[in-house]
């Protein structure tokens, strides 16, 4: 991929995204007792949904949808997300060009890279 484009993706990341890279205490329905869950995403919400497009046409992963917004003097919002693996694999891509965001990307990358071969072992951090 092109180093200007992964600059420009980096960039409007670093500017307008949002990393979560948290475990999570939870209770699911599907099961009797409450376990630890990974949420790693990346997010990026603006009003110009041109923007969010484009940035998903560069990686093609993840989903772009309007954002639902109750109060109409506001403009309309679009945000585009990538979770799990999805997220690893941009986060890998932009993680060279990123400055602000650049030590979230690194640990979705580093939780990935880990754990690599240990699917269904409690991967829980101390």
């Amino acid at each position: 991929m092109d180093k200007a484009i992964l600059g420009y993706a980096a960039g409007l990341f670093d500017g307008e995204g949002c990393v979560t890279y948290k475990q999570y205490y939870e209770k699911r329905k599907t099961r009797p007792n409450p376990a630890f869950v990974w949420r790693l995403k990346l997010e990026i919400a603006m009003t110009d949904k041109e923007t969010i497009e484009h940035f998903y046409n560069i990686f093609k992963l993840g989903s772009w949808n309007p954002k639902t917004i109750t109060n109409k003097k506001y403009k309309p919002q679009w945000r585009w997300a990538a979770s799990y693996t999805a997220a690893y694999k941009i986060a890998k891509l932009i993680v060279p060009y990123a400055v602000t965001k650049k030590n979230k990307l690194q640990e979705i990358i580093d939780h990935y890279d880990q754990n690599k071969g240990n699917k269904g072992k409690n991967t829980r951090k101390s």
